[in-house]
């Protein structure tokens, strides 16, 4: 039986918990595959799903691709652009950074839980790392504190030993997470930036020049400074691979759920681990590739993400406009030298002179309009 078959038929198995590494580098591939997992897994089960992908940029389920997304560089670096199904931010990924997704029963899941877990992880590379008051992951920049007797307890990973403030001291984001419940299942996802070679580019990426021209409805990305975990401070020999992460995610995982380590396929001792799958009576556990493409829904998933409707077509109304307006009265900066001029636009100036009110340039644009004109598809920068 091939792995394929395997993994489907284990998928829907009542074990209570599964952990699987995939080695795909392909974004729609894995986020495919966390959806059959979210979908098809039992509804009593507890998943750990750990991947790593090529640089793309990935959107929340309600986010304008024109506001938060730099496309001309997107493309000129050859960025794959994509949207998810979860809600949150814009977010990027790249070889140097590990993301994990956790399904569970909804009345195990709350936002914190497993960010802790993973905070845990990553105190064993970097003691810095707490959940802050927005459930992401953030480092704290300062001095170790001096007065030794007020130091948190070890256990809290909420407070660190290390000093923060503003400014340069402000902490530094290493992981966001994004939800998405049903009736039956609580999807937790997010990013750990471990050695992001692109850390210093990620805001140019995720900086849109369109942004002032446009008012959105839908959700909007907090912006916050990011670092790498291999940043700083770290253990006295810090492992310097990527799996190392993976590996202390994993361990914290089967320490929080009490699994015997024994029974797990070997997950992450080097980028090459065999593809295969352990099947025991309390967990399954496995290292999966792009072969489970053979599964019919994760094939379809996968095309439905890489699809321009599916990028474009969902976002939610907005209006483009490169004047104030009533909709949207917001000084705007000159337009670009390669945006056409038009008869309107020279009119409206000759109004603005006389001191008259000018005409309100705008566009207003939702989802089933984008489905009417397939041309906005074809259009990502707006």
């Amino acid at each position: 039986m091939s792995v394929a078959a395997r993994f489907s038929r284990a998928v829907t198995a009542p074990v209570k918990h599964h952990v699987y590494v995939s080695r795909s580098q392909d974004v729609a591939t894995n986020l495919s595959i966390e959806h059959y997992l979210f979908q098809k897994s039992h509804p009593e089960s507890t998943v750990l799903f750990l991947y790593v992908n090529r640089p793309c940029i990935v959107l929340g389920r309600n986010q304008n691709p024109w506001l938060e997304v730099n496309h001309s560089l997107a493309k000129h670096d050859k960025i794959k652009v994509i949207r998810r199904r979860s809600g949150g931010g814009t977010v990027f990924h790249d070889l140097g950074n590990v993301n994990f997704s956790v399904i569970c029963p909804p009345p195990a899941f709350h936002r914190d839980k497993y960010a802790e877990m993973v905070v845990r992880a990553i105190r064993k590379l970097n003691p810095r790392a707490r959940v802050n008051e927005r459930h992401d992951i953030v480092l704290d920049p300062g001095e170790l504190l001096p007065d030794t007797h007020d130091h948190p307890d070890p256990e809290d990973t909420h407070r660190t030993a290390y000093a923060f403030g503003d400014g340069a001291l402000a902490p530094r984001k290493v992981s966001g997470s994004a939800y998405k419940l049903s009736r039956l299942r609580a999807l937790h996802h997010g990013t750990c930036l471990f050695n992001s070679p692109n850390i210093a580019r990620i805001s140019e990426y995720l900086r849109s020049p369109a942004r002032p021209f446009l008012k959105a409805r839908g959700v909007e990305s907090v912006r916050s400074p990011i670092t790498n975990i291999s940043t700083g401070h770290q253990s006295e020999s810090p492992p310097s691979t990527i799996q190392s992460l993976q590996h202390q995610i994993i361990e914290a995982f089967i320490h929080k759920h009490n699994l015997d380590s024994n029974n797990l396929y070997p997950l992450s001792e080097s980028p090459s681990s065999a593809v295969g799958l352990s099947e025991h009576d309390h967990c399954t556990s496995g290292v999966i590739d792009d072969t489970l493409l053979e599964i019919p829904a994760i094939a379809a998933g996968r095309e439905e993400l890489e699809s321009p409707e599916y990028l474009y077509n969902q976002t939610p109304q907005f209006i483009l406009s490169t004047h104030p307006c009533e909709e949207d009265d917001r000084p705007r900066p000159p337009l670009p030298e390669w945006f056409p001029a038009s008869e309107k636009k020279e009119e409206e100036e000759e109004k603005e002179k006389e001191g008259k009110k000018p005409l309100a340039s705008t566009v207003p644009v939702d989802k089933m309009e984008m489905k009417k004109k397939k041309r906005y598809a074809g259009y990502p920068n707006g």
